[in-house]
């Protein structure tokens, strides 16, 4: 079986992320939801010539994209170690199940604690069973936690 290889992409991968985000978008909400190619790939470029917050990883598999860790690392953290978010995690289809999650997610980790953060969060649909019996295999906690969302692109949050 191919070795997976796990990086942090810089400007030159973004084609590729901007492809498996496509991937990560059909996956989840089907051709309604999927934005085309190049105004996802300027997304990507954007964010990372802005120098956001937003980090990708890239993992490879015969030299092919087949996975894709978006990520940011936020501070302050308790007594100020900070974490690492996982925004997106993804692996195309036909890459699932050869342990690329696995290895992406240990990579994260390693890629953490280099940081001397202390902690990775992240957040599942509640109906991705999968998703979380995955998190749970490598020792994820489950939190009992509230997730809010401002929705602005009503008139929230206006000053009104």
């Amino acid at each position: 079986m191919p070795e997976t290889v796990v990086r942090l992409a810089t400007l030159e991968d973004a084609a590729a992320i901007a492809a498996l985000i496509r991937a990560l978008d059909l996956h989840y909400g089907g051709p309604e939801v999927a934005q085309p190619l190049e105004p996802t790939q300027a997304m990507v470029e954007r964010s990372m010539r802005e120098q956001e917050g937003t980090r990708y990883a890239l993992a490879y598999r015969d030299g092919r994209p087949v996975g894709l860790a978006c990520f940011a690392v936020l501070r302050p953290g308790f007594k100020l170690s900070g974490l690492l978010f996982i925004k997106e995690l993804f692996v195309e289809s036909q890459a699932r199940g050869q342990a690329v999650g696995v290895v992406l997610m240990r990579w994260l980790a390693d890629h953490a604690r280099a940081q001397g953060l202390t902690r990775i969060d992240l957040t599942t649909d509640g109906t991705n069973t999968g998703a979380q019996a995955f998190y749970e295999r490598l020792g994820a906690e489950r939190m009992n936690k509230v997730f809010y969302r401002f929705n602005l692109s009503t008139d929230v949050l206006t000053g009104d």
